[in-house]
């Protein structure tokens, strides 16, 4: 029971931490694209999926998201593991209310509501570089504060579930013999004391990094022409008002 625990925890850090990593090693026409504008595309996707509970109109904002992606060479079934989790929270979350009031329906419509938003996200996420994204907001007029905040809450998100896995992966290396439940929940304190050390070690490198480079948002790069891309958000808001 122990090691289903422990490898639960294993793979659901490396899906978070997975979450927010963004893809740089395959150059597509999407990240060519000011990220600022992809910001502004990506918000009204998020609003069409979920500003309607008609079936149709959420199958064409999902479908042509993934329509999107395979079209500029990001591959789909990466994109689909990215999101597929929290539909399927929000479907466990929402399956007993559904029944209660025998509208089954909505068990199967609202996580394709969540599928669709998550989608968008990380579609935006994995053709733009997070510090591009701030430069973007900073552009749009975000609030310094709100920017300071995200930065920080990022790059510490990114660290404890890089620890977390570093960890876990550690534990399982040193295992040389099948261990009993008292002294797995030993070792996982001693382990759950070192995580939380390490992340305030690790947050405190990070805040004096961040000062010594002076928190710049700071991001120029020349960017392609964005008409192909605007006529297909365009598109899909058409097809959905008329869905």
């Amino acid at each position: 029971m122990h090691l289903l625990i422990e490898k639960t925890l294993r793979e659901a850090s490396k899906y978070f931490h997975d979450f927010f990593i963004h893809e740089y090693t395959k150059k597509t026409y999407l990240h060519r694209i000011d990220p600022a504008l992809k910001i502004a595309c990506t918000s009204i996707l998020v609003l069409l999926s979920i500003l309607t509970f008609k079936l149709t109109k959420i199958l064409v904002v999902l479908l042509s998201i993934y329509i999107l992606a395979f079209n500029v060479g990001i591959d789909m079934v990466m994109l689909l593991k990215r999101s597929w989790l929290f539909a399927f929270f929000a479907m466990v979350i929402v399956m007993p209310v559904s029944f209660l009031e025998r509208d089954y329906s909505y068990a199967f419509i609202f996580p394709l509501r969540v599928l669709s938003s998550i989608s968008a996200l990380q579609l935006l996420i994995l053709t733009t570089k997070f510090n591009e994204m701030l430069s973007a907001l900073k552009r749009l007029k975000a609030p310094e504060v709100i920017l300071e905040i995200v930065w920080l809450t990022y790059r510490y998100t990114v660290v404890m579930f890089r620890d977390l896995m570093n960890i876990l992966l550690a534990r399982e290396a040193r295992r040389l013999r099948k261990s009993g439940h008292v002294e797995v929940f030993r070792k996982g304190g001693i382990a759950l004391g070192l995580f939380f050390l390490r992340s305030v070690e690790k947050g405190e490198m990070i805040e004096l990094a961040m000062k010594s480079r002076g928190k710049s948002f700071e991001y120029k790069s020349r960017y392609i022409n964005p008409l192909p891309y605007l006529a297909f958000i365009l598109g899909i808001t058409i097809i959905w008002v008329i869905a």
